[in-house]
């Protein structure tokens, strides 16, 4: 992995939550109006999508291509499929599981399945993750291959994730448990039983006896929200038992769990997820201290943990969670430090149920605004993109946001000196939509060399939605010396700040350009865009025959992001709140073949 520490990577993983894009718009149109609410960026229906995008992936799939372009191909027809086609895609991905000796197609397929969420699915997961007599009769092996039972696992999370049957979720969730329990010697596999439980949060139980030392061992795990979370607590706290990444992403699993429970949760039960939430807090705290000398995966994990459970307003516990990440963005390690200042823009951000719910608001404001002008070097980036974090959630939520941050961030911007901080403040001021600083980053486009400042400055105007910024980025982009980051990020933009013509724009931009990374920047910023005709130009992609590489491997996936249902694709289902640097081969890795490692 290049250097953890640097916000790049966490924006990588993160910023499909930002980029605002869903697929279908109101009605199938959108407006001006829309955008600056909702910031609908597609304009595809579903009716678009069945008729358009699917034929086009399907064509492109039987025609071929590198191991990356079908990947993609196939967890984007996976997402787009209703219940009149499932039948046609479970037959396409079973025969993708098993055929060939290509591993991460097989993998792939296996997530693809649960995505899919068909009628014959879930027992062939089961079957692979659990490495029953089926499954390895399946794959014609005596042993299913580790690999595919962690990524069938992954399938296990994302179909319990999107099934309505509680009885379904609560037989996944058990052979989840079984999974975790009989395989202690593989950390792939309990970190995929981990994570996957962490997505299929199970149904609150009035009646429900638990106890939220975090040290006890709980029976019945599937039978309850509370049993299911107490279980996971153990897998924290016992640190001579169990592999430090294993509990890394325990504490993953169980932030996104009591996050779920807070938002899903009916009046009359949130007392019941507030005491586990409780529970939940004082591990993670515990592992926080000085004495507790735990390894720094775990202590990184349960910081992104906190702000996926803490709010905004004063009530003790969340307080206390503000201070704690205000502490450990002073003293922890590198990379624990910039987790902390995210996570308190996150919690900063969030409402709470007590008493003055946006009191931490104005708490991780001002804790921020002081790292930003005096952090050390390589910290004052992250706090900036923090900032942006707290303005971008704070305006969906329809609070006023501080001009002082405004100003802070539009001369940090100004007075920049890296082409990494000058990207973080360009992001941030996008996140908080401060137009007011767009004339400071058109110019800083104007006269940019640096390849990376350049796109993350295109990124940042169209973030905050500057129409006036469209002609420059567009001049820069077709510019002889712009490189493919350009081109990506300022099609991205332009998908931003349409005036109706930008898939004409950039369409024109792939036929006037030979080189074949500049074609496939362009082609994948069209999926951010998300008309017809966007639709009709990335097909004309897949069909020439002269384009074998990387430019129809973008064009593949930028037709499965168009085809995904909605903004949380299943990619930041599994990355949100996620501690990239507790790599296993299986989620991400060096050698990027993992879950999480882009197709």
């Amino acid at each position: 992995m290049d250097d953890p520490t640097a916000w790049q990577i966490w924006w990588m993983y993160n910023q499909e939550r930002f980029l605002g894009r869903s697929t279908f718009a109101i009605d199938g149109k959108s407006s001006a109006a829309d955008r600056s609410e909702t910031r609908v960026f597609g304009r595809l229906s579903r009716d678009e999508v069945q008729a358009e995008v699917i034929p086009a992936m399907t064509r492109g799939l039987e025609v071929g291509g590198n191991l990356r372009y079908v990947r993609a191909g196939i967890l984007g027809l996976a997402s787009a499929a209703e219940s009149h086609n499932q039948g046609q895609f479970d037959f396409l991905l079973r025969h993708f599981l098993t055929v060939g000796d290509h591993t991460p197609i097989h993998h792939t397929a296996a997530v693809a399945l649960g995505i899919l969420g068909s009628e014959g699915s879930l027992d062939t997961l089961r079957d692979l993750a659990l490495n029953t007599a089926a499954g390895k009769k399946l794959v014609a092996a005596e042993e299913v291959p580790i690999g595919l039972r962690a990524h069938a696992a992954y399938g296990l999370g994302m179909r319990g994730n999107g099934s309505s049957s509680s009885a379904e979720r609560s037989g996944i969730v058990s052979d989840l448990i079984g999974l975790l329990e009989n395989e202690a010697s593989s950390t792939d596999l309990q970190v995929a039983a981990i994570t996957a439980l962490g997505m299929v949060p199970l149904e609150l139980d009035a009646a429900a006896t638990v106890c939220i030392c975090g040290t006890c061992e709980v029976e019945g795990p599937e039978t309850s929200f509370q049993s299911q979370v107490t279980y996971l607590m153990r897998y924290f706290t016992a640190d001579r038992e169990f592999d430090p990444t294993v509990r890394a992403h325990t504490a993953t699993a169980l932030g996104r769990l009591v996050e779920a429970g807070l938002r899903d949760a009916k009046s009359s039960m949130l007392p019941h997820v507030e005491e586990i939430k409780g529970g939940v807090v004082d591990i993670l705290m515990s592992s926080l201290q000085r004495y507790a000398k735990q390894p720094e995966i775990v202590q990184e994990s349960a910081v992104l943990a906190l702000g996926l459970v803490g709010d905004s307003d004063n009530d003790n516990e969340d307080k206390w969670i503000r201070h704690e990440l205000g502490r450990m963005a002073s003293h922890g390690d590198p990379l624990c430090k910039r987790y902390a200042m995210i996570s308190l823009g996150e919690v900063g951000s969030r409402p709470g149920r007590g008493e003055d719910s946006w009191a931490g608001a104005a708490e991780a404001r001002a804790d921020l605004l002081q790292r930003m002008s005096r952090g050390k070097r390589g910290e004052k980036a992250w706090a900036g993109l923090a900032l942006g974090v707290l303005g971008h959630h704070l305006t969906q939520n329809h609070q006023e946001l501080d001009a002082n941050v405004d100003r802070a961030l539009r001369l940090a911007a100004k007075k920049a000196k890296s082409s990494e901080d000058l990207g973080a403040y360009a992001l941030a001021l996008g996140l908080r939509r401060h137009t007011e600083a767009a004339p400071v980053l058109t110019k800083k486009l104007g006269k940019l060399k640096d390849e990376a400042a350049q796109g993350w400055v295109a990124l940042g105007l169209g973030l905050m939605d500057a129409p006036d910024a469209l002609e420059s980025i567009v001049k820069a982009m077709n510019d002889e010396d712009a490189s493919p980051v350009l081109w990506t990020r300022g099609g991205y933009a332009l998908g931003m700040l349409d005036d109706g013509n930008a898939v004409g724009k950039i369409a024109e931009m792939i036929d006037a350009t030979d080189d074949i990374e500049r074609q496939a920047a362009l082609a994948c910023a069209l999926g951010l865009i998300g008309d017809a005709s966007a639709v009709r130009v990335l097909e004309g992609v897949l069909e020439d025959d002269d384009n074998r590489g990387v430019h129809r491997q973008q064009a593949m996936r930028a037709l499965a992001r168009l085809a995904h249902p909605g903004q949380a694709t299943w990619f930041s289902a599994f990355a949100r709140g996620l501690n990239y640097h507790a790599q296993t081969a299986t989620l991400t890795s060096e050698e990027g073949v993992g879950l999480l490692d882009r197709p």
